[in-house]
């Protein structure tokens, strides 16, 4: 059964080299994790308000699947750059995008941590892999959770031929599994619209997780304001960038409905 507490083992994972385990950490660089943070605040807490003040829709039922498109968009409007790629990810006509860092040989793609929990607890029961489970399998082949649980598959439920062709057609060439690219996954959660928790994970190829880093010091509010102060008590001066909470409009009247935040696509 998978599980996605958290371990002893943060930042870190194992990855299997002829036949010995080594200790690799997950290396995201401060001002991509600081983008990546913005790009889902801006989508999840500026986007999704912004719709919903500017809609006269008394149903939100679609929201679920806009927040993903919120997210998409900021990634690939924001992010890219000589060393960062934003690429679409296309599968059976959903359409999502994929965070390249050739530098580092990091992908990474968003899923609500609600979501990310539903994939792998339906992964033995799907016709078809997830993509996660196609990209974990291909990209991060050589990483073991330190602490495996009993696993989710009493035999694995596809092919290696199923699990490297259906890579092989999501990524079209963009990427090459001889290139030691590793797979990353973005996790957030939203609590009363705001951007609670953002953590970024490694998989092994049973969706277990293998390493987790928290990306939650980047959501700090204000953040000029606590560092000018932390600055002046201890003489220090803090190089991480965080993000600032913008300011909301509070002269908007238009009634919104209560939403359940449970992210189902992300």
């Amino acid at each position: 059964m998978v599980s996605f507490c958290s371990t002893n083992f943060d930042q870190r994972s194992f990855v299997l080299i002829r036949d010995k385990i080594v200790e690799a950490s997950i290396e995201l660089p401060d001002d991509l994790a600081y983008k990546i943070v913005c790009c889902l605040r801006e989508a999840l807490e500026d986007d999704v308000s912004s719709f919903l003040a500017s809609s006269n829709l008394v149903t939100h039922n679609g929201l679920r699947s806009l927040k993903g498109d919120f997210i998409h968009t900021r990634l690939q409007t924001e992010l890219g750059s000589k060393q960062i790629e934003v690429v679409p990810l296309c599968r059976s006509g959903w359409k999502s995008r994929l965070v390249i860092d050739r530098e580092h040989k990091r992908v990474y793609s968003v899923i609500s941590k609600g979501r990310m929990k539903q994939v792998a607890k339906e992964a033995r029961h799907r016709n078809v892999p997830h993509y996660a489970l196609l990209f974990a399998y291909n990209l991060n082949s050589k990483v073991r959770a330190p602490h495996k649980q009993m696993s989710m598959f009493d035999e694995y439920p596809f092919s290696d031929e199923i699990m490297t062709k259906g890579f092989d057609k999501l990524v079209g060439g963009i990427l090459n599994t001889n290139e030691n690219y590793q797979y990353c996954v973005i996790t957030y959660e939203v609590i009363d619209r705001e951007l609670s928790d953002c953590q970024v994970i490694i998989l092994d190829r049973d969706l277990d997780v293998a390493a987790k880093k928290s990306l939650n010091r980047y959501i700090t509010p204000e953040y000029s304001a606590l560092t000018s102060q932390h600055s002046s008590i201890n003489g220090s001066d803090s190089s991480v960038p965080r993000v600032k909470l913008k300011k909301r409009e509070s002269s908007i009247t238009t009634p919104l409905v209560s939403l359940k935040e449970e992210e189902k696509q992300a």
